[in-house]
């Protein structure tokens, strides 16, 4: 067997954990989109060769990639927020992404949120991607796991085209294996067995420095970014399901 080379494009980019992550597992991400100038400018300084779109209720026509990924805005869904919901103005942009998915037809697609939207719209999420022909599954990851001091679970789904589905089903006789990896220390699907929190000290201090450049920007950036060794385990997971689907 071979594999394919697969392509990656990005909304709601921020300063590119995603991207980051597609590059820490060999896929070229395309193009991105990211509204914020700060972000915008940091993705244009780390991926020159992608192209950049901003407002992506003005976006349209892209080309094809095989992974679209997206943490599409999560205030109106997280507890820390006024809980309108999937509805509500900021997560509603979550329509924005359908219709990207929808238009350019990936294999894959990566969608990553507060793990409270599997109480405020998680629901409207699948029924939205059934409609157009995908599956998927999702899971909540914690940085715990892949040894970092800080909890910051979030929910991740990966979807997949009924098409994939029907390939793996007749290259497995119809038993489907889960698209999501067994994390262990194989750094082959991302996962690094670093130490476990609770051997990890506790800082005495926080420090910060009022002259650091743009700070504010860089730590809410930071704040909000998808965590690239995460984001690069789920692309290893998509490249090893999608190698099970490619014959000589």
């Amino acid at each position: 067997m071979k594999q394919s080379k697969l392509t990656h494009g990005s909304l709601f980019s921020g300063i590119g954990g995603f991207e980051l992550g597609a590059e820490m597992a060999k896929i070229d991400t395309l193009w991105n989109c990211e509204i914020e100038k700060f972000q915008g400018e940091i993705l244009k300084l780390r991926f020159p060769y992608a192209e950049r779109f901003t407002d992506i209720t003005k976006t349209t026509g892209l080309r094809y990639v095989d992974i679209i990924s997206g943490g599409f805005p999560c205030q109106d869904i997280s507890v820390a927020g006024k809980r309108e919901g999937i509805k509500g103005k900021r997560s509603g942009l979550w329509g924005e992404m359908y219709r990207i998915i929808w238009e350019v037809r990936p294999k894959y697609v990566i969608i990553e949120n507060s793990p409270a939207l599997t109480i405020s719209g998680l629901e409207q999420v699948l029924c939205d991607l059934s409609k157009i022909g995908y599956n998927a599954e999702w899971q909540c990851i914690s940085n715990y796991a892949f040894g970092y001091p800080h909890k910051r679970e979030r929910l991740y789904l990966i979807a997949y085209s009924n098409k994939v589905r029907l390939q793996s089903d007749i290259r497995k006789c119809g038993r489907f294996d889960s698209i999501f990896k067994q994390w262990t220390s194989d750094t082959s699907v991302g996962y690094t067995c670093a130490k476990r929190i609770f051997e990890i000290p506790a800082h005495s201090t926080i420090r910060n420095d009022d002259g650091f450049p743009n700070w504010s920007h860089r730590v809410g950036s930071i704040g909000n970014a998808v965590n690239p060794t995460v984001a690069k385990y789920l692309f290893e997971c998509i490249k090893l399901f999608d190698k099970q689907l490619i014959q000589d």
